[in-house]
């Protein structure tokens, strides 16, 4: 029986003139942001890879000179565009994409492309992820919200309900033939759009590599068109009036997709707030100078440095070290800063992932705010991954920075102050290369947000299994 009411309602959804027309216009927009995401996949990526190739290269060309001098020329590190920023650029153009490493200093990431915007395109940006996060579920709306009202206000309920079919099969039909018009006209065509788009931007590999990620991007989306169309149904047997389920419908989605995550991400700043700027860069003075948790002083720790090392050695004077002292308290200082960079990064980092909870756990307020939270994650444009970047960039620029040092320390002294390293030890730096988290990665920071996207998908089958229970003919 249900079967029988879902080809019914599916054929009499796909011949309204408001399917055809809301539809055209979801193609349109839809087409403008995959032609955009993947503009700006081939052309951001592009520039990345060749900046990344040509800072390494000239670190590998850099005239002779002492290893420490080669710490600071440095050199810059570049996070890759994911492949499936196509669909959702999520946070990346606030975020940064590119990180100087050099001696001494642990910098921030910089090249934030939102510098660089106009003022309007500061509103947000339209891709696929926009059009499916809150576009798609307006189309549900706009498909559910009289699927009960106007059979009652046409008086054809009383008939529909002294067939064989139950109020609850009734109610289940009307859901399943809105998802299954939607997903067959709309959604699963333009999925299978954007993974062309994927495959002809990335190659097979690349593709191959994010097909988990995009698997589970299709199906979460799948579960919060449920909820939508779900809630549409229920709202539309248990209002009495099309107009008024309408209404309240799109207060609920405008509450959810506008009003709540600005909401959110205010009470996630208050609730774990974080330095300024200049504040930060202080702190990391400050501790530089007088030391963390009781430790030495900067002076202090370069006279204990030169204690034990003539100890180690068994010498009474620097000049008899058959190794360069300069090298080992180079070193030793970058294992002093690197705690202190810890401490206080590691602090910063530490709230940026705590606003990310909150607004995980605030997602309970909107479903669109948890599907965006996933969209993000998935595609590999969210502030988890953009921490992971930078996590391993400073590993990168430490591992720089002792093979600098200890060169410096076993050859320095044998040649005094004349000591140049050359092309050999360049070498010895590979150049940088990210490979972004698979799908565990995701799911183990997302579980809030796909507990939250669950619950409410529940919850709207709760109303929906009520609504049927409940459904009368006036």
């Amino acid at each position: 029986m249900i079967s029988h009411i879902v080809t019914k309602e599916a054929a009499e959804l796909t011949g309204e003139s408001r399917f055809r027309w809301a539809t055209a216009v979801l193609y349109a927009l839809f087409a403008v942001a995959l032609f955009t995401g993947y503009l700006y996949y081939n052309q951001t990526n592009t520039e990345h890879q060749i900046a990344q190739r040509t800072s390494y290269q000239q670190w590998l060309n850099q005239d002779p000179k002492s290893p420490h001098a080669a710490a600071h020329y440095g050199l810059y590190a570049y996070k890759p565009v994911p492949l499936m920023a196509v669909l959702d650029k999520g946070m990346d153009d606030y975020l940064g994409s590119a990180v100087w490493l050099e001696a001494h200093n642990q910098n921030d990431v910089k090249l934030r492309t939102i510098q660089d915007s106009a003022t309007l395109s500061r509103f947000g940006a339209l891709t696929v992820g926009f059009v499916l996060q809150f576009l798609v579920p307006l189309l549900l709306i706009l498909l559910s919200f009289d699927a009960v009202s106007k059979e009652r206000e046409s008086g054809t309920l009383r008939m529909l309900l002294s067939t064989n079919a139950s109020a609850g099969q009734l109610l289940a039909g009307k859901w399943l033939a809105v998802l299954r018009v939607v997903g067959l006209y709309v959604v699963g065509p333009m999925l299978l759009l954007s993974a062309g788009a994927m495959l002809v931007a990335g190659g097979s590999t690349a593709f191959a590599d994010a097909l988990p990620n995009l698997l589970g991007w299709a199906v979460f989306y799948g579960l919060y068109y449920a909820f939508w169309a779900g809630l549409g149904i229920a709202v539309s047997a248990v209002v009495q009036q099309s107009g008024l389920a309408l209404v309240g419908l799109l207060g609920f989605w405008a509450f959810g997709a506008f009003l709540v995550p600005r909401l959110c991400g205010s009470v996630a700043r208050l609730s774990a707030p974080t330095p300024s700027a200049l504040a930060f860069t202080e702190q990391v003075i400050s501790d530089k100078e007088t030391g963390i948790n009781g430790g030495p002083s900067a002076q202090e720790y370069v006279k204990l440095v030169e204690k034990q090392t003539l100890a180690k050695y068994g010498v009474d004077s620097l000049s008899a070290l058959p190794v360069s002292f300069a090298g080992v308290a180079l070193q030793a200082n970058e294992d002093r800063d690197w705690t202190i960079y810890d401490k206080n990064y590691g602090g910063l980092f530490r709230q940026f992932q705590r606003q990310e909870r909150v607004m995980e756990w605030l997602s309970m307020l909107s479903p669109a705010l948890a599907m965006r939270n996933l969209s993000r994650a998935l595609a590999g444009t969210d502030m988890d991954k953009h921490l992971d970047f930078t996590d391993k960039a400073e590993a990168h620029r430490r591992v720089i920075q002792k093979a600098m040092n200890t060169d410096q320390t076993l050859n320095g002294a044998k040649l005094n102050q004349g000591y140049k390293a050359g092309v050999a030890l360049w070498q010895q730096v590979n150049q940088f290369q990210y490979r972004q988290p698979g799908l565990g990665f995701v799911l183990g920071n997302q579980r809030i947000s796909i507990v939250t996207l669950l619950v409410w998908l529940a919850m709207s089958g709760l109303l929906l299994r009520r609504a049927g229970r409940n459904l009368r003919i006036g």
